[in-house]
């Protein structure tokens, strides 16, 4: 009973998310509006964070199962990503880089 409480809430942020993705002017994914949602409905502790932790947790813990059709559905695009496959790795890479300084530039600011 836990869990479809967990769940409830979950799908309740993602459905309010969807609803506001859908009355924006402009393009954002509705996945990313429900999670700030219940980011801030857990900040503010209008939701408890027990009230979907074990359904949380069960969803990481089953995530890869998730990427299957994904990496199913990239299967027919390969001719395409091989074409780009520099471009790809570049922006891989040079956004790691970047992140990795800037992380380090922060830290070293926030200790001294």
């Amino acid at each position: 009973m836990k869990l479809i409480r967990d769940f409830a809430v979950i799908l309740a942020c993602l459905l309010a998310g969807k609803a506001v993705a859908a009355v924006l002017p402009f393009a954002f994914p509705a996945s990313i509006i429900g999670l700030l949602l219940l980011f801030t409905l857990l900040s503010t502790q209008l939701v408890r964070l027990d009230w979907v932790h074990d359904g949380g947790q069960l969803i990481l813990r089953h995530m890869a199962l998730l990427f299957i059709p994904v990496a199913a559905g990239l299967l027919g695009y390969v001719d395409v990503l091989s074409q780009g496959l520099g471009f790809i790795l570049v922006a891989a890479l040079s956004g790691l880089v970047l992140i990795l300084l800037l992380v380090g530039r922060l830290y070293q600011r926030m200790v001294s």
